[in-house]
């Protein structure tokens, strides 16, 4: 097996392996907008395609000696600056984790939704 970078020639066989096996769990990733996309191949062909790209998370730490209606409103807040920053930068998407039901609530009648598969995290 050998690993090697992701190139437009790979872009037909990387399509149809997403449209046989994960076109019903999660929408054609953009290679092209990663950081850095490889592939694992032997010599029967392409096993693997993965990739690396940077996602924008927004993080907050909130008084919560303040009234819901004060954290509300820093919340709106703090989404507005957080959008304008995550386009300004080239990014079409913000990641929250959220640890509060209720906020994950609110940020979903705000936009935000559920990611597909479950997120995990590897400390490095």
């Amino acid at each position: 097996m050998i690993i090697r970078a992701f190139t437009p020639s790979d872009e037909d066989e990387f399509k149809r392996i997403h449209s046989i096996h994960y076109a019903h769990e999660f929408f054609l990733p953009d290679f092209s907008k990663y950081e850095c996309a490889y592939l694992v191949e032997d010599d029967k062909g392409i096993i693997t395609f993965g990739g690396i790209r940077y996602i924008p998370e927004c993080v907050t730490v909130t008084n919560r000696d303040r009234s819901p209606k004060d954290r509300l409103n820093a919340m709106y807040r703090v989404l507005d600056v957080s959008e304008f920053i995550t386009r300004k930068i080239g990014h079409d998407q913000i990641y929250v984790w959220s640890q509060s039901p209720t906020w994950a609530k609110i940020l979903m009648k705000h936009g935000f939704r559920e990611p597909q598969g479950k997120s995990l995290i590897l400390d490095l």
